[in-house]
C-alpha cells in the first residue's frame, strides 16, 4: 500500500471472442479485441500518477497470469470472484477496506475517454467526500466510490445491471450521503460510441483507441 486511496479496476482477460461482444458483431472479434486492449492501456496511462493505488481485478479469475504477462509484473492483480457485477464490486470494496484503505472507487475498463485530470479529480473526491458517482449516458455509471466510514454495500444488492434504471436507483440508495458527481463519461459499447469519442476526445487522450478507430474508418 502506497496510498490511503485505491482504484478497484475491473477488466477482462484479452481473449478473442470474449470481450466487447456488441462491438464484435459490427467490427469482428479481432477488431473488438484490439480496441479493448487499447481501452485498458489508455485508461491505465490516465490513472498513472492519479494519487491512488490501482488494484486490477481480473475476469476470469484464472487468467490473472495472462493479464500480468500483458500489462507487466509491476502491477497488483487479483481474481474477480464468481457472481454478478454487484457481488464482484461488493467483494472488491470489502477487500480494500479490510486492507486498511480509507477510500476506494470501482472503475470499469471501457471508458478510454478518462483523462489524467479527471483521474486526479476522482482521487481528490475519494479523499474528501463520503461517496461519489460518475454517470454514463446510457443510464448507468462509470465509477462509484466510498470512504470506508460511509460505505453502503446495499448499493450493489438487487440492482438492474446494464439497464437505464441503474443510475437513478443507485442515487436513491446513496441519497443520505449526498454523493459527489463526476462528469459523465461514455462506455464504449457500440460503433456510434467510438465515433462520438473520436469526435470529442481531448487532445492526447485515448491515443491507442483513436488510432485503431481511425484505422477502421470510425473517425477523422
Amino acid at each position: 500500500m502506497t496510498s490511503s486511496a485505491c482504484i478497484l479496476y475491473f477488466l477482462r482477460a484479452p481473449r478473442l471472442g470474449r470481450v466487447k461482444t456488441r462491438l464484435a458483431r459490427d467490427l469482428g472479434d479481432e477488431a473488438a479485441l484490439a480496441l479493448y486492449k487499447a481501452f485498458v492501456e489508455d485508461m491505465l496511462d490516465s490513472l498513472a500518477g492519479c494519487g491512488a493505488d490501482v488494484a486490477l481485478w481480473v475476469s476470469p479469475g484464472g487468467d490473472v497470469g495472462m493479464v500480468r504477462h500483458w500489462l507487466g509484473g509491476d502491477r497488483f492483480y487479483l481474481p474477480q470472484p464468481e457472481g454478478d457485477l454487484g457481488h464482484k464490486m461488493e467483494h472488491a470494496f470489502g477487500w480494500a477496506f479490510a486492507q486498511g484503505y480509507v477510500s476506494a472507487a470501482a472503475l470499469g475498463s471501457d471508458v478510454p475517454g478518462l483523462t489524467p485530470k479527471l483521474a486526479r479529480s476522482l482521487t481528490r473526491l475519494m479523499r474528501s467526500e463520503p461517496a461519489l458517482v460518475g454517470p454514463s449516458p446510457d443510464g448507468g455509471y462509470w465509477t462509484i466510490g466510498f470512504q470506508s466510514a460511509s460505505y453502503l454495500p446495499q448499493v450493489f444488492e438487487g440492482m438492474p445491471w446494464s439497464t437505464s434504471e441503474l443510475f437513478g436507483l443507485t442515487m436513491d440508495v446513496l441519497a443520505p450521503l449526498q454523493p459527489a458527481l463526476l462528469p459523465e463519461l461514455m462506455d464504449m459499447d457500440t460503433v456510434e460510441d467510438l465515433r462520438r469519442l473520436a469526435a470529442g476526445c481531448p487532445e492526447g487522450v485515448a491515443k491507442r483507441t483513436l488510432a485503431i478507430a481511425r484505422g477502421l474508418g470510425l473517425g477523422s
